[in-house]
């Protein structure tokens, strides 16, 4: 090698070398960081609970796994975090469930905790059902304080609250857990669920979907009243571009995560579209338990 191939060796081919060898690092360290997880005792019973929550089986002997896993002190945060998927997918706990679990959880972690549970039950993340002679007593007391008109309304929304199992009902009518997805191959990404190994479609990335197949939300109006948030739709008059040109502005208020951002590039790659993602902040479940745990 003479003068001029070393100096065009170290100007050009030797940047690139040391860009791959630190691309090299940072995948091995990402590798190692997982399979440390993957590896470790009671993960695949953990995946088999979370898939069996989401779908709704074996309730019983998830709680079960839940209560070992709070007995055996695994982390605060894992413990919090399958209960609250536990609530979330079956629209709260029985009022014997839940006192038994938060009892288990503050014997294991400490009662500092209770603080914990309080602010978790405030953002609706991990409640106690109500049962349907509180229901009862409820809609007689407040039915005595408002108008005829007011009451029927009131005693529709009474009805509506104890029947109603709100992610039962959304995963349903937005198909957010694929069928068979047993069979689900994570080399050929066919759908958002491969994001969470095919068993499960965020759920705003769904909706997405929806809005732009539906262009706009017509027929999504039951999903929205699900949610129970406020929902608005403006139109431009402008003619809309080809599908090939389309750039989706997905503003997250609150933060989103890892998970989101991959599903919609996804998308994006499946529909020949662009997304821009605008957020307040990149979060996961354990920072938002963590920030629970300092309210």
């Amino acid at each position: 090698m003479d003068i001029k191939q070393m100096k065009n060796f170290v100007s050009q081919e030797l940047k690139g070398l040391k860009q791959e060898h630190r691309l090299l690092s940072l995948h091995i360290g990402a590798c190692e960081s997982i399979m440390k997880k993957k590896t470790r005792q009671d993960f695949q019973e953990l995946l088999k609970t979370e898939h069996a929550l989401l779908e709704g089986f074996d309730i019983r002997e998830s709680i079960s796994f839940i209560e070992e896993h709070i007995d055996r002190q695994v982390t605060p945060i894992e413990s919090l975090r399958i209960l609250c998927l536990l609530s979330i997918t079956e629209n709260g706990l029985s009022p014997k469930d839940y006192r038994s679990l938060k009892t288990q959880y503050l014997q294991s972690y400490g009662p500092e905790h209770l603080l914990t549970f309080h602010n978790l039950k405030h953002l609706g993340l991990l409640t106690e059902q109500v049962s349907g002679e509180t229901l009862a007593a409820m809609e007689n007391k407040v039915s005595k304080l408002v108008t005829d008109k007011a009451a029927e309304k009131l005693s529709d929304a009474f009805s509506s609250l104890a029947r109603k199992n709100n992610f039962r009902a959304i995963s349903k009518k937005l198909g957010l857990i694929p069928r068979g997805h047993g069979e689900y191959d994570l080399k050929v990404s066919r759908d958002m669920a491969y994001v969470f190994s095919g068993a499960y479609v965020p759920l705003s990335c769904k909706i997405m979907e929806q809005v732009l197949e539906r262009r706009g939300w017509l027929g999504l109006e039951e999903v929205a009243r699900l949610l129970g948030g406020h929902e608005f739709v403006t139109a431009a008059e402008e003619p809309r571009p080809p599908a090939s040109q389309q750039v989706i502005l997905a503003v997250f208020l609150g933060g989103c995560t890892f998970s989101e951002v991959a599903a919609l590039r996804f998308l994006g790659r499946e529909r020949g579209l662009r997304f821009i993602i605008l957020t307040t902040a990149i979060t996961n479940s354990a920072r938002l338990l963590e920030s629970t745990m300092e309210m």
